[in-house]
């Protein structure tokens, strides 16, 4: 797993232009590096980059009152009264290119579990229907809700892209292992940004850094 969004400076073949796993170079030096990983799978990895899900759902609502004798149940068997529009953001893995001659696919995964829990449907600029529970009461009102202008935190989609791999290989089964990285390992028990491997080794990046500036002091000391 190769995390692109700085290594792409280093190594131009990371690159959305370049990126192909029929033809990888390193450099001039090491060119068709294809062949002499034979047995290599490749994922890129970027963060940062790829826009946010949109899901475009509506809620059904059914018209009724305090006098209805009707149960839920046979409510919800008649065609809705009303519909209101209910984006909200998706979550999972997603495919988002079939293989191509590049022999790459592309896939965004967005954490399950999101930061926050405020209400679907929300606009900027414009009023919009809502449903306001009743206190004491088991049926909502619909109400109009002002244009929200406020900020919440939304989850970045990870760009997964399976390149170099096996015959045999099914690159979904490659990204569902790397998505599975990000959520429950070890001590930490909730989403991460990078997979297992990549986050640990920028936690092991930095222990190093301060470790060779602590070896570099003693020695200075001793000279």
């Amino acid at each position: 797993m190769i995390d692109s969004s700085n290594c792409v400076k280093l190594w131009n073949w990371l690159a959305d232009i370049r990126i192909n796993a029929n033809q990888i170079n390193l450099g001039q030096q090491s060119e068709n590096m294809q062949d002499e990983w034979q047995g290599a799978r490749l994922i890129r990895i970027r963060q940062e980059l790829a826009p946010g899900i949109i899901e475009k759902k509506a809620r059904h609502l059914i018209e009724t009152s305090v006098e209805d004798t009707r149960t839920k149940e046979e409510l919800n068997k008649l065609p809705p009264t009303l519909k209101i529009p209910s984006a909200s953001s998706a979550t999972g893995l997603f495919r988002l290119s079939a293989t191509n001659q590049t022999g790459c696919v592309a896939y965004l995964s967005v954490a399950r579990e999101l930061p926050q829990r405020k209400a679907r449907g929300q606009s900027c600029y414009r009023s919009t229907d809502t449903l306001v529970k009743q206190t004491g009461l088991k049926i909502s009102q619909l109400s109009k809700k002002p244009p929200f202008a406020g900020r919440w935190p939304t989850p970045n989609p990870l760009e997964i892209v399976v390149t170099l791999r096996q015959p045999e290989d099914n690159p979904d089964d490659l990204a569902a292992l790397v998505e599975s990285l990000r959520y429950g390992f070890g001590h930490y028990s909730d989403w991460t940004g990078l997979p297992a491997p990549l986050f640990f080794e920028r936690v092991v990046r930095d222990y190093i850094s301060d470790f060779a500036i602590a070896d570099e002091d003693i020695e200075s000391e001793q000279d």
